[in-house]
Order: C-alpha cells, then sequence, then structure tokens
C-alpha cells in the first residue's frame, strides 16, 4: 500500500466554552422591545458599558418570552457536552443598552452562571460601517467574544459578529466580551440578562 496515500483515522475534541446563537422572530422582537423603557430604573452601575442609558427590565416578563429559546439552550448544551446545566434556570437580571456613537462596551463579565444577549435595534448605516472597517480585530458595532488573550495561528479564541436584528447569543457569565464604538446615527439597542442554574 502506498503510504503516502494512507487512510488515516483520527479524532479531534471540542474546545473552549459554549457559544449559542439563535434567532427570535418578529413579534418576540417587539414584545421584548415593550418592555424596554428609559423611564425605568437606571443600572449603569451595575454595568461595565461606557453607555449613557441602560436600564433595568422586569425579569418575569421577560422570562416568559425567551423561556423557548432557554430551554433550546438547555438542549444544545446537553448534546454538545453531554451533560446537563442543572434542573434549575432562574433569570436574576436583566437589562436595555442603548448605545450610540462614540460609545463602547470594553472587554467585561458577568455575574451569575449564563447570559444572554439580545438585538432589537441597529442603526441603518451600521452595517455600512462596519463592512468599510480596515482594522484586523472587530469592527464597529460587533459583538466580540473572547476565550483567552493569547493570540497564536493554531487558537481560535475569538469570534466576532455582526449583529443583525432578533439574533440571540447565549454564553458562559465568565466568558469575556465586549463591543466597540461606532460613528453612525441611531441607536444599537440590546438586551442582556443573567442566569443562575441550581440543582434544586
Amino acid at each position: 500500500m502506498d503510504k503516502e496515500n494512507k487512510t488515516i483515522k483520527y479524532n479531534f475534541f471540542h474546545w473552549g466554552p459554549f457559544l449559542y446563537n439563535t434567532s427570535l422572530d418578529k413579534d418576540e422582537v417587539s414584545k421584548i422591545k415593550s418592555l424596554c423603557d428609559k423611564n425605568s430604573k437606571d443600572y449603569r452601575k451595575n454595568l461595565a458599558g461606557i453607555i449613557k442609558h441602560e436600564y433595568e427590565l422586569d425579569v418575569k416578563k421577560l422570562f416568559k418570552i425567551i423561556n423557548p429559546y432557554v430551554r433550546s439552550y438547555c438542549q444544545a448544551f446537553f448534546e454538545n457536552r453531554g451533560e446537563g446545566l442543572g434542573n434549575k434556570i432562574e433569570l436574576m437580571a436583566a437589562w436595555v443598552n442603548y448605545m450610540t456613537k462614540f460609545e463602547s462596551n470594553p472587554i467585561h463579565t458577568h455575574d451569575d452562571d449564563v447570559s444572554f444577549v439580545i438585538f432589537t435595534q441597529i442603526p441603518k448605516d451600521l452595517k455600512q460601517e462596519a463592512v468599510k472597517y480596515p482594522g484586523k480585530s472587530g469592527g464597529p458595532g460587533t459583538i466580540n467574544f473572547l476565550y483567552c488573550i493569547n493570540e497564536r495561528n493554531e487558537f481560535l479564541n475569538q469570534h466576532t459578529f455582526f449583529p443583525e436584528v432578533g439574533d440571540m447569543f447565549i454564553f458562559p457569565s465568565k466568558l469575556n466580551h465586549y463591543v466597540n464604538s461606532f460613528k453612525c446615527e441611531g441607536e444599537r439597542i440590546s438586551v442582556s440578562g443573567n442566569f443562575k442554574i441550581t440543582n434544586d
């Protein structure tokens, strides 16, 4: 047998945090937007963002909307890892970010066990601005998940996404992430929150 054409069997292993992405429908996005109110409690003291308008959301009302996606995440986690997360998931906190030009969200993590972000509005010119960005890192308005600081060609340590309306990401709360500033007009609105997982 020609050794150069030998068939080699191998295994490869998924590594790092479980990052889940899905999309909510327009009706669900609309229901979430109806919960967002700039007259709600100012939530900035609890957050890392360099953002003027960040407000608390009603966790009970929000959880009713996103509960099917939380169940989907738990099933996906089990399929990916071969083990469950726990038998009780509680939404501990939720808030809305109204991000505008020149604002940013520096590298940070969240409290509790699992976190999420849902995008309900994207400025109309933001995607064009991001496409034109010539740099190497995540562009304007992107959400960037960073597993480790060490940058090597053989490591996959960052995922960058340009958000679309309805996008939802669920991830371990201690996974570093950040959002770069942008220059266009309009509000980039995102809803986030933290889940606590227990085996009660």
